[in-house]
């Protein structure tokens, strides 16, 4: 029983970020909600792995990114939401654009690091790459957009 108690503190402290990381990254509100579902029930099913995991927080976003990247293997037809950004100066506008135009590998990196505050290992762990590729990774995104903000175009 006292499993269940901690994955229940875990849903507590951490399904918010999941879900909102799940909606970006994968689609509409209700599939999302069922992919924080199946990210819980893979936890519970997995509670070796949760006591030895050094980061929880990591080794959840990892088994959501995989349950993730699995409904769009199942649903590939199934188009992602387009969340509407708000209003912001043209400036702001370039550089999500310039975010967007960034090679998955280098944005999801980028998302984690930024939206979700992982560390670069909780980013190699979640990701199931090394330090190192993280480290290019972010080096490389924050490389190419520094360079579309100082042209002022989004042409990379």
């Amino acid at each position: 029983m006292e499993s269940m108690t901690q994955i229940e503190d875990l849903y507590r402290s951490h399904g918010p970020a999941l879900l909102s990381y799940l909606r970006r990254s994968f689609g509409r509100r209700g599939a999302a909600e069922d992919m924080l579902h199946e990210t819980f029930l893979c936890a519970l099913n997995d509670q070796e792995r949760l006591a030895e995991a050094v980061s929880p927080r990591a080794w959840l976003f990892g088994i959501a990114r995989r349950v993730g990247l699995n409904n769009i293997r199942r649903r590939p037809m199934e188009p992602l939401v387009e969340v509407p950004a708000p209003a912001v100066p043209e400036d702001m506008a370039d550089l999500r654009e310039a975010i967007e135009r960034l090679p998955i590998s280098m944005r999801e990196s980028l998302e984690l690091r930024l939206r979700e505050r992982l560390s670069y290992e909780e980013i190699a762990l979640v990701t199931e790459v090394p330090v190192g590729t993280v480290r290019s990774r972010l080096h490389s995104a924050m490389c190419r957009l520094r360079e579309v903000m100082d042209h002022g175009s989004t042409h990379t």
